[in-house]
């Protein structure tokens, strides 16, 4: 018997393409529509958001090795300042305290050529600055690891690219005397 009320009147059951979900990957993927990358607002709906996504996770990744590179040089216009300070004030001490015998060309100094290496205490600005720039890295870092943990093969091969790119632009000379003397470089370490 039909009385005409069903009990559905006034509801409506949203469809699947109504309201796009993102999707969760844990398996290397293609999907272009409904990639979410880090943060739900930055949703990919199509192949142009998919172009335009992969252009800013090369654009970070190039900053990443920009942001690097000015790490490096900040830590050489650093040593330069306070290696010729150090010169001018000859008596001060800026050795640090070590359960190591001093070597005997001077107190926890090897000598490289005409420069001698030592620990010194940076002023608390430079260290605040460096803290900084490096809590900058560490978070970028992290950033491009969340977007390779989407799985995506156009995400991870965007921050590969990237880096690529930045290390050629921003990786042009090579310190040979600290590398022949034994100091280890980075390489693909995220921090």
């Amino acid at each position: 018997m039909d009385h005409g009320y069903s009990g559905h009147d006034g509801h409506s059951m949203p469809m699947p393409h109504d309201n796009p979900m993102c999707a969760m990957n844990m398996l290397w993927n293609n999907q272009v529509a409904d990639t979410c990358v880090v943060f739900k607002s930055w949703h990919i709906h199509g192949p142009w958001t998919m172009v335009l996504s992969c252009i800013a996770v090369i654009a970070v990744a190039i900053f990443y090795s920009f942001l690097l590179h000015q790490m490096k040089r900040l830590d050489i216009k650093l040593a330069y300042g306070l290696s010729n300070s150090a010169g001018r004030r000859e008596g001060s001490s800026t050795r640090r305290e070590s359960l190591i015998p001093p070597i005997p060309t001077g107190y926890n100094a090897i000598e490289t050529g005409n420069v001698k290496t030592s620990l010194t205490r940076l002023p608390m600005q430079a260290r605040l600055f460096r803290a900084f720039l490096y809590a900058m890295s560490v978070t970028i870092s992290f950033w491009l690891m969340l977007v390779a943990m989407t799985y995506n093969t156009f995400l991870f091969f965007s921050i590969v690219v990237g880096a690529f790119i930045g290390h050629v632009m921003y990786e042009g000379e090579i310190d040979i005397g600290s590398l022949l003397g034994g100091a280890g470089a980075k390489g693909l370490a995220c921090h």
